[in-house]
């Protein structure tokens, strides 16, 4: 399992004195979000939470596939059987998601030395590849580490051990990691997420320029959605004091039967910077019913609804 290099927020526990379902409502109240490490002999178990829910709970028996789940119950049962080690860690919201969403990985079976090759080209090689994955960087005789997140071989963010938050995207620790490495030798071990790439039919050709059924075209849709969005996290933002990107992934991810093509991991479709992309594996007035969807159920599930209806009553351009 892949735990963060921070320091914990707490260690030492001891599950058999712990109620963990009261435990975790109590640190979502302290801490907002994190997560749970708990450690025995013949199982290892994840419990990702932030400040108003479970986000997701790893479970892995020695030797066998990781089981994840969005409920408690299993992750208690799995707690009931013997006494575990917990520790927690604190993750910001903006690693929360990431860290929750992890996919299975597998590692590469040789560990590198820095004698042999720099971190900087090791990355630049990496980054040539397009990895999703990791790079977890262990220095020989010193206590610091880190992990560093690749997104198609470009460095995400960093879990550092003198750091907080779980990920971060920013430079600093990062240079301070090379400058560690400059006078001390450190191990180079390798993840790869295994990532399902959504794969189209070459025989099958791509949309046309109207979506089906409607006599809106594409460009016109894609201004409603980001449009409809843009309202979306002005108001949640504001009444929530959560990042709204973070909520509506998390409820891609609950309506993933529905909407499958809506799987953060799946780049079906992405929204940055104010605009949104989407890939043509599926038909855009798909990808916006969904999100459209996805969005309403969060702006329900804080009692926005009139707010939002008022937000958005009278622009022309989101018929979403």
């Amino acid at each position: 399992m892949l735990i963060p290099e921070e320091q914990p927020y707490l260690a030492g526990l001891n599950s058999y004195y712990l109620t963990i379902d009261r435990f975790v409502e109590h640190l979502q109240g302290e801490i907002g979000s994190g997560c749970l490490y708990c450690q025995s002999a013949g199982q290892e178990v994840l419990v990702y939470f932030d400040e108003h829910e479970i986000i997701r709970g790893v479970i892995q028996t020695n030797g066998e596939q990781a089981y994840t789940t969005s409920e408690m119950d299993p992750v208690l049962q799995s707690l009931a059987t013997t006494n575990f080690l917990v520790t927690v860690y604190f993750l910001e919201p903006n690693a929360i998601f990431f860290w929750g969403q992890i996919p299975p990985f597998k590692r590469a079976q040789k560990e590198l030395q820095s004698v042999d090759i720099r971190l900087p080209d090791l990355l630049f090689r990496l980054n040539a590849k397009k990895i999703f994955g990791f790079v977890r960087v262990k220095l020989i005789g010193r206590r610091e580490r880190a992990l560093l997140f690749l997104h198609k071989g470009k460095r995400l963010g960093g879990s550092y051990s003198w750091g907080k938050g779980g990920l971060d995207p920013s430079d600093n620790n990062y240079n301070k990691l090379l400058k560690l490495l400059q006078s001390t030798p450190a191990l180079f071990s390798i993840g790869h997420f295994q990532k399902e790439q959504p794969l189209r039919d070459p025989r099958i050709a791509p949309p046309p320029s109207n979506v089906p059924g409607t006599n809106i075209k594409i460009t016109e849709l894609d201004q409603a959605l980001e449009e409809f969005l843009h309202h979306f996290i002005l108001l949640v933002r504001k009444k929530t004091k959560s990042e709204p990107i973070v909520l509506l992934k998390q409820e891609f991810i609950n309506n993933l039967e529905a909407y499958p093509f809506l799987d953060p991991f799946k780049d079906i479709f992405d929204y940055i910077d104010g605009r949104i992309h989407c890939s043509n594996d599926v038909t855009r007035d798909k990808i916006a019913a969904g999100v459209v969807e996805c969005a309403w159920n969060v702006i329900r599930a804080n009692r926005l609804e009139q707010k939002f209806g008022d937000a958005i009553n009278g622009c022309e351009s989101m018929s979403v």
